[in-house]
């Protein structure tokens, strides 16, 4: 598990009377899928840097190539040609700098990034999701989960907020079975946010907590404080209207065949309000989807 300490820039809330960061999780955008909503992928990553945000990367940010296809590759790579080979690393790249055109504008504005179970791994070792961060100017953290730690400083005191996230596994077609992993999570790991890709769903669970501390010995501070755990959403449209494939025939995606549900498209943004409260820096969190 990897562990970030990063100093946040801070700016002034878009709806309360106090400075706030904002941060985007980002998860599966699954490009090079025919569902990939791309233009929603643009509006959304514009928005949040015209509004200052940070963003934060969840996993199958490229649709190439699941973990059965990339066992398949392998195999097949020991008996292929070499120029066979380097052809499909160029078609990955190629496919990998289409996506970096789109993400382009948040360079360096992202706490980093974590990797699901789509990718696609290079001759040289490296992933789509390595050359990703790479190129955004991040951390690669990892193929598990990871935490950014959000440091403030208001004169000389400090405070923390703390964003567990992974990409996810399992399935279930209610919100119950993702939320119910991440409750088992926040048992375990103290965090103010619990984020996880891959269920395709945009839902957001408070956990209150009663915080009792003792500032001086005849001074005990009772209140309130949240926790937060969320899936973040995605961009693959599980439902499309006159979708096609190559031989441009009626095609229906995995959703559709499935019957599963429609997917919830877009993502979260996270709110964290660091204030002053009795001689301490504490933090009043919350999530818009």
């Amino acid at each position: 598990m990897e562990v970030h300490v990063y100093t946040p820039k801070v700016v002034r809330s878009l709806l309360l009377p106090m400075e706030e960061v904002r941060v985007m999780p980002i998860s599966d955008i699954q490009f090079g899928e025919p569902g990939c909503d791309i233009d929603r992928l643009r509006r959304h990553i514009q928005w949040g840097v015209d509004n200052k945000c940070h963003f934060l990367g969840l996993g199958d940010y490229m649709d190439t190539a699941s973990p059965s296809n990339r066992r398949i590759l392998d195999m097949a790579k020991i008996d292929l040609y070499d120029s066979v080979r380097n052809m499909l690393d160029e078609a990955a790249a190629a496919k990998l700098r289409e996506l970096q055109e789109i993400l382009a504008p948040s360079k360096g504005s992202w706490l980093g990034l974590v990797s699901g179970h789509h990718y696609y791994r290079f001759a040289d070792g490296s992933t789509t999701d390595i050359r990703l961060a790479q190129f955004l100017g991040t951390a690669y953290m990892g193929d598990g989960a990871a935490m950014s730690i959000l440091h403030f400083k208001r004169n000389n005191y400090h405070g923390y907020a703390r964003i567990w996230f992974t990409h996810g596994q399992g399935g279930g077609g209610t919100p119950g079975g993702p939320l119910n992993r991440l409750l088992r999570i926040a048992n375990v790991f103290p965090a103010d946010f619990y984020l996880m890709g891959h269920a395709h769903m945009k839902v957001v669970h408070e956990i209150p907590q009663i915080d009792i501390r003792v500032t001086s010995r005849d001074n005990i501070y009772w209140g309130q404080t949240r926790r937060i755990i969320a899936c973040t959403g995605g961009f693959l449209r599980g439902y499309q209207l006159g979708r096609k494939n190559a031989l441009a025939q009626p095609e229906a995606s995995y959703v559709e065949k499935a019957m599963l549900a429609p997917t919830a498209l877009g993502g979260l943004v996270l709110y964290i309000r660091p204030k002053m409260l009795r001689g301490r820096v504490v933090m009043d969190v919350g999530v818009s989807t």
